[in-house]
């Protein structure tokens, strides 16, 4: 792959952070034309880098899955794998819950960049928590993703974070 000049990997970046914020926002309805507004550049601009739409969400995506990796490397860093595995369920979910047209970009897509790496990498989180006493061994690691995520989903508008609070409660010990 070919190093991008200066100025072209400025508008890269400048296309990504505004299709994020809109995406984040409107989901898959996102308009291009906004996208290019908000980054400060031509439609063209957009489309000579992201052919289609699903082309730059997926760029999206798997930018907002790279965020996610980040929080749970830290989280598996901690020193106190409670507190790492807590601290990565909030964090997490803040980033879901902030950016809601994310989730509907992934649904749209079908496929999820780097899911297989980021459940992992859960299963890491909730393992360590288990073994250090921390978290409830009456349940399977891959069990905790669709908990949090089921609550977060149902709670009423503004009330995501009472609703993770009773599941991260009740997967204590």
């Amino acid at each position: 792959m070919t190093e991008l000049r200066a100025d072209a990997r400025r508008n890269l970046e400048r296309v990504l952070d505004a299709a994020e914020q809109v995406f984040a926002a409107s989901g898959p309805d996102a308009s291009i034309d906004e996208i290019a507004r908000l980054a400060g550049v031509g439609h063209g601009t957009v489309f000579r880098r992201f052919p289609t739409k699903d082309d730059l969400m997926y760029a999206v995506i798997e930018r907002h899955v790279a965020q996610l990796h980040a929080i749970a490397e830290e989280a598996l860093a901690a020193d106190d794998p409670g507190e790492g595995f807590f601290d990565f369920a909030r964090r997490a979910a803040e980033l879901m819950m902030t950016t809601p047209g994310i989730h509907k970009c992934v649904v749209h897509c079908g496929e999820k960049p780097g899911a297989a790496e980021l459940e992992e990498l859960g299963r890491k989180l909730v393992s360590r928590a288990q073994r250090a006493g921390a978290l409830r061994k009456d349940f399977e690691p891959a069990e905790v993703g669709p908990l949090v995520r089921a609550a977060l989903l149902a709670a009423p508008p503004g009330q995501w974070r009472r609703y993770l609070d009773v599941v991260l409660d009740g997967l204590r010990t």
